[in-house]
């Protein structure tokens, strides 16, 4: 039993060694290089066969991918059938954004000392830390968002000391809340 463990192990590693060396398990395809030499020229020394060999190593990676790009758009044809109108795709426009000036910027947590241990925000929602924050809903409606260094966050919350340019970031923690601080920073209303 012991040696047909060994033969069974032997011969299955085998298997897997030899499997890069057939072409169906090849990473390029078998076959795609081939160089055309017209007949009657009479440029056949040497030189000009190493020149082609070294321009055909240097563009073989990028001529594969285009190769295997082909296929792939090729494929997507053939599967849709002759006279579909090959789709493009529309890339969608990027969000505006507008600056609004230099906000105060304070943290918030969902704790008793912050929030008076509510769980949910103004708008009903629960707080997500990197989304939520707190602002004067007389100029930020529910749902605005602001961006405000580089994270855009959705406006979801209203606080009892949050007037004007003041905003409240929610935290996970209040720790997080207390390490980030009071800090002066440039916001961005972002616009679909």
């Amino acid at each position: 039993m012991h040696y047909f463990k060994k033969t069974l192990l032997a011969a299955a590693m085998a298997a897997f060694s030899l499997t890069p060396a057939f072409p169906a398990f090849a990473d390029e395809p078998v076959g795609t290089d081939v160089t055309v030499v017209e007949a009657g020229t009479s440029d056949t020394s040497e030189d000009s066969v190493q020149d082609v060999q070294e321009s055909q190593e240097t563009s073989g990676s990028r001529e594969s991918k285009d190769h295997r790009a082909s296929v792939v758009d090729e494929e997507e044809y053939i599967s849709q059938g002759p006279g579909v109108q090959k789709e493009e795709k529309e890339e969608a426009p990027a969000p505006r954004e507008t600056s609004l000036g230099r906000f105060t910027i304070t943290g918030y947590c969902g704790c008793e000392q912050c929030s008076g241990g509510h769980n949910l925000t103004y708008s009903g929602m629960v707080p997500t830390p990197n989304h939520t924050i707190s602002a004067d809903l007389n100029y930020f409606p529910l749902g605005t968002k602001l961006k405000i260094d580089g994270t855009v966050y959705t406006v979801e919350d209203k606080g009892s000391f949050v007037n004007g340019n003041i905003l409240d970031i929610y935290y996970g923690s209040h720790q997080e809340a207390l390490a980030k601080g009071t800090y002066t920073t440039e916001v961005f209303l972002v616009q679909d």
